[in-house]
């Protein structure tokens, strides 16, 4: 029997999450301007994307590029956009945030995990989890929380470079949250982290779709359809052996 797991996939634009579940992804992560990493994407993106798409959507909720120590109006700010965008119809938010020591924000973290399981909505604990320095306490109390997931590439700016980071969150976490890979995941990789325990799997898989430049402003970013069929391939195969 197959073993469960679970492909997500980032994208801006609802013409991008169209074909997504016939391409084997199970879940959908929508960001604005992605090149940053992902920031809070605006209501009509969010209401687009779930029209589009059968898939559940988790929403980035970030007020910003840079680090994850927010200011008092930022976080309102992201507590406002959640309110907004949980009507658009989408099933869960993907977030994270650092006190300045860079240990979790569990103050606002509990407003916002709070507020969301109000709402009915999913919960994502993102790559700020790599930059805090307590990972351990980090994990405890997301757990005691509640929230659904952790997504990390074990501190390390790639997962291929943070494999022993991957496997020494796994290893804690023990089944009590899902541990999702993210960061350079790829068909190339998967197996290997399969073989850590991952089960749960984040990528871009995304092309630059250039045109001829004469502006400045031309040329877009495209969903990779062959790199996110193979990543699907290589880890179905993965789960049947």
């Amino acid at each position: 029997m197959a073993v469960p797991f679970e492909i997500e996939i980032a994208v801006e634009e609802a013409t991008h999450a169209t074909l997504l579940k016939e391409w084997g992804v199970d879940r959908i992560e929508l960001c604005a301007n992605l090149a940053e990493g992902g920031l809070t994407p605006t209501f009509g993106q969010s209401l687009e994307v779930v029209r589009a798409t059968e898939l559940p959507v988790y929403v980035m909720l970030r007020a910003r590029a840079g680090d994850f120590q927010y200011s008092t109006s930022e976080k309102r700010q992201m507590l406002a956009d959640l309110e907004r965008l949980a009507t658009s119809g989408i099933q869960g938010v993907v977030f994270g945030a650092l006190n300045p020591n860079k240990t979790v924000d569990q103050d606002f973290c509990d407003s916002l995990i709070n507020r969301a399981k109000k709402l009915g909505l999913g919960t994502t604990f993102h790559r700020a989890f790599d930059a805090c320095v307590n990972p351990e306490k980090a994990i405890e109390f997301l757990i005691n929380r509640g929230v659904d997931r952790i997504l990390t590439s074990g501190f390390q700016p790639s997962v291929q470079q943070g494999m022993h980071g991957i496997a020494q969150t796994l290893a804690q976490a023990k089944g009590r949250i899902s541990i999702q890979a993210g960061a350079g995941v790829n068909a190339a990789i998967a197996s290997e982290l399969w073989r850590t325990g991952i089960r749960a799997f984040h990528a871009t898989a995304r092309y630059w779709e250039q045109e001829e430049q004469r502006l400045g402003f031309e040329g877009r970013w495209m969903p990779d359809e062959e790199k996110i069929k193979a990543l699907r391939h290589e880890v179905d195969r993965c789960s049947k052996t």
